[in-house]
């Protein structure tokens, strides 16, 4: 691979990367940032400043809309696919990405499409 190309593969990854970051905070925005953690969406510089915290989102999943539920389902699954699996199967909704983003308004599935598309893995998954 010559110079050019590497160089060109770093920075697509550096811009997924950014473009990843700012979606996952916009989906943090909409969920509340008390179910993500350490940091909040001001003050985070990475996304792993923005972990889903496993008590909380237990404990508030059941009070959500079911828009909600779904779209908290299909956030966690790009941190941990198991931990989403288990969410998406308390649904009353197709267990499939598409069904978990039917329900969902433009905006919502703007960012689950914009993760998706940035998506590169996560370094730290439990």
């Amino acid at each position: 691979m010559s110079k050019d190309n590497v160089l060109n593969v770093l920075e697509q990854s550096e811009e997924k990367s950014e473009r990843f970051f700012l979606a996952w905070k916009q989906g943090i925005d909409f969920l509340g940032d008390h179910l993500f953690g350490p940091k909040t969406t001001a003050t985070a510089q990475k996304k792993e400043d923005l972990l889903p915290l496993q008590d909380p989102i237990q404990a508030e999943f059941d009070q959500e809309s079911c828009g909600e539920e779904q779209f908290l389902a299909a956030m966690v699954s790009f941190y941990d696919p198991s931990w989403g699996e288990e969410l998406a199967m308390l649904i009353d909704c197709d267990k499939s990405f598409c069904g978990l983003t039917y329900n969902l308004d433009h905006r919502r599935i703007e960012i689950l499409c914009e993760l998706l598309r940035n998506y590169q893995g996560w370094q730290s998954t439990p």
